[in-house]
């Protein structure tokens, strides 16, 4: 499964819609913080590795390409996972971006 297969679905599957990397970087670190207390041996409690998630995230998008982040809660039963997908997309550059826009 390519991340940038979700360029395919209906725009309604679209949480957020950003025009900056830096903006869709904050969010998806918020999206950890906002979930990071239930992470199953995870070490995203700490600030710093969280502004390095950050940072990585938005270097990533800015290139382009897409950002997958995925970690185990509640005792291993449920995985929650949070994406960025650039567009236009660096490997899929033929999928159209959705048309619901901000």
């Amino acid at each position: 499964m390519e991340p940038a297969n979700w360029l395919l679905k209906h725009a309604s599957f679209v949480k957020e819609t950003f025009h900056d990397a830096g903006e869709a970087a904050t969010w998806f670190g918020k999206q950890i913080v906002d979930y990071a207390d239930r992470f199953d041996g995870f070490h995203t409690k700490d600030p710093g590795t969280i502004r390095a998630q950050v940072n990585s995230a938005r270097e990533t998008v800015d290139q382009g390409r897409d950002v997958v982040g995925g970690w185990w809660i509640n005792g291993g039963t449920t995985f929650y996972a949070v994406h960025l997908i650039a567009c236009p997309n660096f490997f899929r550059p033929e999928h159209l971006c959705p048309k619901r826009m901000r």
